[in-house]
């Protein structure tokens, strides 16, 4: 009977370490496949990362980002856009940057410094933008001009000889080659035979909120202020004349101020009326005469006051 129970033991014994080998065996291959499955992780990574570099190398040194060394020789071109200029002709941005040469870099390295310091020194330019794009490579240049505010006659009829522009504190004068300025801009004429070049640029404001303040207290439309005698200043409205003398400060406000209270009236006998005279403390209506030459004889020549 003990022989029995011994060889059962045995069994038992080897049915038991049969099964744990089993089992050691399942962990050790579930362990080599989860270590090759790893390894080909990481190995997929790094092939899939050495593809991602090489096409990303292969794209910045695409001939699209490259840009025409002859970009600033003839406009237009596909390579460069050019926006927001009215004042300044495309050619004469074009002039402008004639001079620059471009490094031979992609697009995304390029300085634009260059260009947008060579147009800043353009009296109409403002700002100045240059953007990049690419498909293809181009540049769009996107200026910002100077707003014009007064334009210099030496006489009534004339064509403008310059332009001043004004955009906050900063004043600018345009000169006749960038004359005349295209339709869709408002200037206020001045008439003038003096250095107008030598004007301080606080003048240039003060005349702009004159010529303001005369259509405002008026109701009318602005033609010209006759400064050509400077003690002795006309203004033409669209409807009535005004005689206002000296430029001073604020007192030729206070002058112009009287106007509103004749209007009216005058505007009923605007035919007859020469002149309405501010120069004094009272407003005095002067009229026409048959015989009375006009107080511009000539537009060539200065009025006769």
């Amino acid at each position: 009977m003990n022989t029995c129970i011994s060889d059962k033991e045995d069994l038992g014994t080897k049915s038991h370490n049969k099964r744990r080998l089993n089992r050691l065996q399942k962990r050790r291959n579930i362990r080599k496949v989860r270590i090759l499955t790893s390894r080909l992780r990481v190995f997929t990574r790094i092939i899939f990362l050495i593809v991602i570099v090489w096409v990303f190398l292969k794209v910045i040194n695409l001939s699209y980002w490259y840009l025409d060394e002859n970009i600033f020789t003839v406009y237009p071109n596909r390579y460069l856009e050019l926006e927001g200029n009215k004042i300044i002709s495309n050619k004469q941005i074009m002039e402008k940057l004639q001079g620059i040469t471009l490094p031979k870099k992609p697009l995304y390295l390029i300085d634009t410094t260059p260009i947008e310091e060579k147009l800043l020194k353009m009296a109409p330019v403002k700002k100045v933008f240059v953007r990049r794009y690419w498909l293809p490579a181009r540049l769009r240049i996107v200026i910002d001009e100077n707003t014009p505010v007064l334009s210099i006659v030496p006489t009534q009829k004339a064509e403008p000889v310059a332009v001043f522009t004004k955009d906050g504190t900063t004043v600018k004068v345009l000169g006749k080659k960038y004359l005349p300025l295209p339709n869709g801009y408002h200037t206020y004429k001045v008439i003038t035979y003096d250095d107008y070049k030598s004007w301080k640029p606080v003048l240039i404001p003060y005349i702009e909120k004159l010529a303001i303040f005369l259509e405002s207290v008026t109701a009318d439309k602005l033609v010209y202020i006759d400064i050509r005698n400077p003690d002795d200043v006309y203004i033409q409205m669209k409807n009535i004349r005004l005689r206002i003398g000296a430029l001073k400060g604020k007192e030729v406000f206070k002058r112009i101020e009287k106007v509103a209270s004749v209007i009216p009236e005058a505007m009923k006998i605007k035919e007859t009326i020469n002149y309405i005279d501010l120069r004094w403390n009272n407003v005095s209506i002067k009229l026409k005469k048959k015989d009375e030459e006009p107080l511009i004889k000539d537009e060539s020549t200065p009025a006769a006051h």
